[in-house]
């Protein structure tokens, strides 16, 4: 069964963060390659960049860094939070009631 990639998930999806607000960053640095958990993260205050929430998956968008195996997926957010990072990532998200986060 041959799908569109637009048919299935969101990319970059639109969330807020208020300017100079205190949260949650994960940086290019912060993955490691080939490794789908994300070991690291700080807290800083939001200037800019990509935006994602938990079940979220980061992707590079820079060759050395997609080469690199830097991919993961968001899983250490507290429910509803947003977090932030580098514009260098594509956030990827599945479509409302395509996956059921519950079980």
């Amino acid at each position: 069964m041959k799908v569109r990639l637009g048919d299935v998930l969101e990319l970059n999806p639109r969330e807020s963060i208020v300017k100079n607000t205190i949260a949650r960053k994960i940086s290019m640095t912060d993955l490691k390659p080939f490794t789908r958990d994300i070991p690291t993260f700080s807290y800083e205050k939001y200037s800019g960049g990509a935006k994602f929430r938990n079940n979220d998956i980061l992707l590079a968008r820079i060759t050395p860094c997609l080469e690199n195996g830097k991919t993961a997926l968001v899983n250490i957010l507290d429910k509803d939070e947003v977090a932030f990072g580098s514009t260098e990532y594509f956030v990827l998200r599945a479509k409302k009631g395509l996956i059921d986060y519950t079980t």
